[in-house]
């Protein structure tokens, strides 16, 4: 049993330390991809060759990803790569320290008629009157603290998308992939899963590609091939020893926590010491950079201008169609399989927190703050890994680097200061000039930031954010119109019962039209 209290972020430092020191010998870093900030971000996929450390820059290797992914319950890793390269050795070796060789599971899969079950790990087989008969095993159930999947775009996508929920179906009956957090009544950790897939191309013509619902359901990484920069310094690294007892015998050591994995390891990694929302700024980056790097910008351009000149406002800038710049972002979009679907910006979300946490750690900090920095990589890693098969990194992490350096231009222009976003800070300030002089001086401020906004575009990427954000606006400004009594009343009310009353106002009247919703979540919520 746990013996002492000790705060979460300390429990993060010792579990993370004791996990790299007692790894260090065992598992060679590979170099995924390097951030480099700045009043820009640049993100570098480094194909297992690290790179010199520059300031402000932060080497994410995939044994960071692993460790990192432990402390989160609501997405799991995926990696497609050759073989050889090291996906199962890697995850084999963090699994095998953290819950030792009967706390974990590795389930190969295989095609055809004779190919191994998802629910394998999570069922038995008796005999009822003469007849096998597969139920599922409860206990097997809360068994495990992780599951490696090889092969994963081999085996029956129905079943193995039960066992990724977490809640699998067998016969008639339901089991729950969780074990119990000591000390929290009726609360779960959930089954740590990393997934692993070779790519579906010519050298290996026994695999496929894994389906789009299959890909939604992960955050998906092309595994590094790091063999030819690392050389023999890998010749040192083995599974040797005990892993896993030196490991929790260490961190009790540091940490003065007692107990076997069960009993600390969900109390370590409970994912709800981290928030799982993003601030104003970060979310209005992914809303303006989707429509600018996923689809077509001169279609999202037109959709936000449509929006504008309903709302009575019409653009001072355009997208030209035959400038090489509009032509290069086209090009770079045809190496999509597809483009964003709804689960990817739950994606975007859950990448940017485990960037943030990696260099949190790194930092030595061990939190999870989520920066503007963390959500262009997020959404540069999310557009990669729907590129076709064979297609080279870094051109469509480019447009990326494009829409995040627009953005900070507009910011810029605008003086909004960090963690609000730009159409948050001009809804600020008519809130604060309509709590003074009244609902007209309200939408004359709102109505001067739109202008300010609404200047030349001097890209694509500015062309696009800027009708993003001024479209949201003339939502905004429409809205309070409509409900011109309603936000009189909010601006009365002074300080903080301003805003929760225009939250109110927004929670009762935004199904009155699906644009509200769409438009003003990020902003009034």
């Amino acid at each position: 049993m746990v013996t002492k209290k000790i705060e979460q972020k300390e429990m993060r430092k010792h579990f993370v330390d004791t996990l790299y020191d007692a790894l260090e010998g065992v598992v060679s870093p590979t170099p995924y991809l390097e951030i480099t900030e700045g009043d820009t971000v640049d993100v570098k996929f480094l194909n297992g060759r690290g790179r010199l450390p520059t300031p402000n820059s932060t080497e994410v290797t995939v044994l960071d990803i692993d460790t990192a992914s432990m402390f989160f319950d609501d997405f799991h890793v995926l990696y497609e790569g050759v073989t050889g390269v090291g996906k199962t050795y890697t995850s084999d070796a963090l699994f095998n320290t953290v819950f030792g060789p009967d706390g974990h599971y590795t389930l190969r899969l295989s095609g055809g008629v004779l190919g191994s079950s998802a629910l394998e790990p999570f069922t038995t087989t008796t005999l009822e009157n003469g007849v096998p008969k597969t139920k599922i095993d409860q206990e097997k159930c809360q068994k495990y603290g992780a599951l490696f999947i090889d092969e994963i775009n081999r085996g029956d996508s129905q079943e193995v998308f039960q066992v990724v929920d977490g809640k699998i179906h067998v016969n008639g009956g339901t089991g729950y992939l969780r074990i119990p957090i000591p000390g929290k009544d009726n609360k779960y950790k959930g089954l740590a899963i990393i997934a692993a897939m070779n790519p579906a191309d010519a050298e290996h013509n026994s695999a496929l590609e894994l389906d789009i619902a299959g890909e939604n359901r992960f955050l998906k990484f092309r595994f590094p091939n790091g063999v030819a920069e690392a050389g023999s310094s890998q010749l040192e690294k083995k599974l040797a020893g005990d892993l896993h007892e030196g490991f929790w015998d260490e961190f009790s050591k540091r940490s003065g926590m007692k107990g076997g994995w069960k009993e600390v390891y969900p109390i370590v990694t409970d994912p709800v010491q981290f928030p799982t929302e993003l601030d104003g700024e970060t979310k209005e980056f992914i809303d303006t950079a989707v429509g600018y790097v996923g689809y077509d910008p001169k279609e999202t351009f037109e959709r936000n201008v449509e929006l504008m000149q309903q709302g009575g406002l019409s653009p001072n800038f355009s997208i030209d169609i035959n400038h090489n710049d509009y032509k290069k972002i086209r090009d770079a979009q045809g190496t999509l399989k597809h483009s964003f679907v709804r689960r990817d910006l739950g994606k975007i979300k859950d990448l940017s927190r485990l960037l943030g946490f990696i260099k949190g750690v790194k930092n030595g900090s061990y939190d999870a703050n989520v920066k503007l920095n963390d959500v262009a990589a997020g959404i540069g890693v999310v557009l990669e890994s729907k590129a076709i098969t064979g297609t080279d990194y870094g051109s469509l992490m480019a447009l990326v680097n494009d829409a995040r350096s627009a953005y900070a231009d507009v910011n810029k222009q605008m003086g909004i200061p960090e963690g609000y976003g730009l159409r948050q800070g001009v809804w600020q300030a008519s809130i604060n000039a309509g709590q003074e002089n009244g609902f007209d001086a309200y939408i004359n401020t709102l109505r001067a930031g739109m202008e300010q906004l609404n200047t030349q575009a001097g890209s694509a990427s500015q062309a696009t954010i800027r009708s993003r954000i001024l479209a949201d606006l003339a939502v905004l400004e429409h809205f309070s119109k409509t409900y011109e009594s309603d936000v009189t009343a909010a601006l009365k009310a002074k300080g903080e019962e301003t805003f929760k009353g225009f939250s109110e106002l927004y929670q009762a009247k935004k199904a009155e039209a699906s644009v509200y919703e769409h438009r003003l979540g990020s902003i009034v919520r």
